[in-house]
């Protein structure tokens, strides 16, 4: 398994979570599990971060950081 193929894992934080669970809901294929302190995606990182990034523009998702 390559870099590029494995689980993509990441740790737990609430806006995090949300998006996660509005790309599980609208794309498939996209598992998202959690052990409480990180997040597991059935999928590798660069097709999480597509499903992601597709979430974001059909939402309309716009990122404010302070």
């Amino acid at each position: 398994m390559t870099n590029e193929e494995k689980y993509f894992k990441v740790p737990k934080t609430f806006g995090l979570s949300v998006l996660l669970k509005l790309t599980k809901k609208n794309v498939r294929g996209i598992e998202i599990s959690s052990d409480g302190e990180q997040f597991t995606s059935n999928v590798p990182m660069n097709t999480l971060t597509d499903a992601v990034n597709a979430t974001i523009k059909a939402h309309n998702i716009n990122l404010k950081i302070k």
